[in-house]
């Protein structure tokens, strides 16, 4: 007689926890396999939601993969689980709350939301469906801006400085709030721990902070300007200062200009113009300066199925012109996402393997949302 799974025989119920849990880390990374698994028995459920069984999950596959996206579009769905039913993360447990919340960012198993009005945030953990309210900055308050919500942008963390998403589902968290006015960058961090917003910091800036969500290499949070410039908030010193972009990257498409994670751990940079993509390194130069250099370049016609290449460009001065948009990319991986006219693909830089992971009509920003499924009670049977 099998288990429901159909993995293991009806024996295995005598097997020690330590040989069980042997034989589940053999289990691959799949969005829906873990959780499938737990739903056997109470005893397997505590194993698999164990914090070290996660942990030496995430050691061993390296990668984390991705449950779904999110994204603030009204042309495409809000929730995309990756795959299909029943082998993908439940639409229930995963779904966006109010569409008045839009998403600002997803890190460290959590996603961070704001109401259309600018003066409440919201912390969620679709693992664990915990919610917690966060009061804005009373230095953004429109009541002290004549009336407007400044240019602003959020990002959450989690406070215990994990590196990845496996142990952060009851940590303590930050929230980094950067807003922008009258040609000044203001940021400023709010503690879960002391529910409390810290002093703002200031510094001049060329450019309004952009829409897209930060990037966090080491210990800075990144954040793309309008034009030509990244935000830098150092999180130890609270340090707030911009770095211009390479120039060669000045003419491109702002939305095709993404900051990454360089592969020896620095700030990176991507630019794409049509199907070129360029990697750009900040590095200290001879003189001990830091300046950008130009690491790769890559024909992503060469990789990409021929008919996504082959689709004749149209207007290519306009966003919807293009044949090729970055939507996203996993901060500590080396996986972006790209709009084409023919789908959302991921492509893995390293390998440079591509696969097509949904359709879409717009090329809207799209938010990743990555970890081990051990904590949630079901999956989905249907969208």
């Amino acid at each position: 007689m099998m288990d429901p799974s159909g993995l293991f025989p009806a024996s295995s119920s005598q097997l020690p926890d330590d040989l069980l849990i042997e034989i589940f880390l053999c289990l691959p990374a799949h969005p829906t396999c873990l959780i499938r698994t737990s739903l056997v028995c109470k005893r397997w459920h505590c194993l698999i939601k164990n914090r070290q069984f996660v942990s030496r999950l995430r050691t061993l596959h390296q990668k984390l993969p991705v449950l779904c996206f999110f994204s603030n579009s009204t042309s495409i769905p809000r929730f995309i689980p990756t795959g299909d039913p029943p082998n993908c993360v439940s639409t229930a447990v995963f779904s966006l709350p109010d569409p008045c919340w839009q998403v600002l960012g997803c890190r460290h198993s959590l996603v961070l939301l704001v109401g259309s009005t600018w003066t409440q945030l919201q912390v969620w953990n679709p693992m664990t469906g915990n919610r917690q309210y966060v009061p804005a900055t009373p230095d953004a308050d429109r009541r002290f801006n004549h009336g407007i919500v400044p240019e602003s942008q959020a990002t959450v963390l989690c406070a215990a400085g994990h590196k990845d998403s496996g142990d952060c589902h009851s940590c303590p968290f930050l929230v980094v709030w950067v807003f922008t006015c009258t040609r000044y960058a203001y940021a400023c961090r709010y503690s879960s721990e002391s529910s409390s917003w810290h002093q703002m910091v200031s510094s001049p800036t060329p450019s309004d902070i952009d829409s897209r969500p930060s990037v966090l290499v080491g210990n800075i949070l990144y954040w793309p300007l309008k034009a030509k410039y990244i935000l830098a908030f150092e999180l130890d010193t609270r340090k707030l200062y911009h770095i211009e972009c390479p120039e060669d990257t000045h003419s491109v498409y702002r939305r095709n200009v993404h900051i990454m994670k360089a592969e020896d751990g620095g700030l990176g940079l991507a630019a794409l113009t049509e199907f070129n993509l360029r990697l750009w390194a900040r590095e200290t130069g001879p003189e001990g300066v830091m300046e950008w250099v130009l690491r790769r370049s890559i024909q992503l016609d060469a990789f990409l199925p021929p008919n996504v290449s082959s689709v004749p460009l149209v207007n290519n001065h306009s966003a919807s012109g293009r044949p090729v948009r970055i939507l996203g990319l996993i901060e500590d991986d080396d996986m972006f996402f790209m709009w084409t006219r023919e789908g959302v693909f991921a492509v893995e830089l390293k390998s440079m393997r591509c696969n097509k992971v949904f359709d879409a009509q717009v090329p809207a920003t799209i938010f990743p949302y990555i970890g081990f499924y051990t904590t949630g009670d079901d999956v989905d049977g249907g969208r």
